[in-house]
């Protein structure tokens, strides 16, 4: 009898199985061989893209990064007029600060000091933003009474040099700013907007060109370090640039106008082309197209 009990249980397993394949037959019968062949061929497509990417951007911090490594050393050299800095901003914290706020610190819980911070912050955002620029300052210094590595208190602080226009003051926040995060991109273009407006372009392109390394997905940056790179005669340098900012926005028709530009220059006349033919599709009314032909003719 209990011979039998292997036999049924196989039976309804059987049984089950037939019952599902049942059901899903429709769905079975009704694949398209066809499109699930194109799909296959879509992953394949995608996998090998997001390969091409990836080696691109290896490559690239490659190339970039031996670019850096004299900037690495200025670093070195800054660190004094950081701790100048630093001192000067502490001393003047020291000589503002009241005996009743080190004690009111003191009392503090890290929770109540994170939630005044916050609160000293949103309302230095809020006048920054009204351009209550000197109530602004004096917030975000409070603020870094509170924490003296408030990177935030940092950042805003300096944006408020920077709008004020003293650009010095700015300098030296940001600067100690990078102190604190050194993978903060945006502080670095700042960096390179100051230096660039004080007629410093070496500086500047070498602060883009860590802005870049840092953060390689925003095309305007690499569309304007190209810009300097040609205005310090160092076109093929340039060339690497507005390929990326190209290849992060083909469509760009002021992005083709300069890869025609410095492609001539440098007298590579394959980028040129194939930069004319990109540029011809996108802009067909580009007042420019009948110049860049004769210029690529010519090489």
């Amino acid at each position: 009898m209990f011979d039998i009990f292997p036999l049924v249980i196989i039976l309804l397993c059987l049984a089950a199985i037939i019952f599902v394949v049942v059901r899903k037959f429709p769905q079975l019968a009704n694949l398209d061989v066809e499109n699930l062949s194109e799909e296959k061929e879509s992953q394949k497509k995608k996998e090998m893209i997001e390969k091409r990417i990836a080696e691109r951007g290896r490559k690239f911090r490659e190339v970039w990064g031996k670019r850096l490594a004299p900037l690495r050393k200025i670093w070195g050299k800054l660190q004094l007029q950081f701790r100048i800095y630093f001192g000067k901003i502490e001393k003047l914290w020291h000589h503002e600060q009241s005996t009743k706020l080190k004690a009111q610190l003191k009392e503090m819980s890290q929770e109540e000091k994170d939630q005044k911070i916050k609160n000293i912050l949103q309302e230095g955002e809020q006048n920054f933003h009204l351009n209550n620029l000197e109530k602004a300052e004096e917030l975000f210094i409070s603020a870094i009474k509170v924490d003296a590595k408030c990177v935030p208190a940092y950042r805003g602080l300096g944006d408020t040099y920077f709008a004020k226009g003293s650009l010095e003051e700015a300098m030296q926040t940001y600067r100690f700013l990078l102190q604190l995060d050194s993978e903060d991109d945006n502080t670095m273009v700042k960096l390179a907007e100051i230096a660039e407006s004080q007629g410093d372009l070496e500086e500047a392109i070498q602060y883009y060109q860590q802005a870049v390394v840092t953060n390689d997905a925003l095309s305007p940056r690499f569309y304007h370090l190209a810009e300097l790179l040609l205005k310090v005669k160092q076109p093929e340098t340039a060339r690497e640039a507005i390929i990326q900012a190209v290849e992060l926005e083909p469509k760009n028709p002021k992005y083709l106008d300069l890869l025609l530009e410095i492609a001539i220059i440098c007298g590579d006349k394959s980028l040129a082309q194939s930069g004319y033919d990109e540029l011809r599709i996108v802009n067909p009314d580009n007042q420019k197209l009948g110049d860049f032909k004769d210029r690529i003719s010519k090489i």
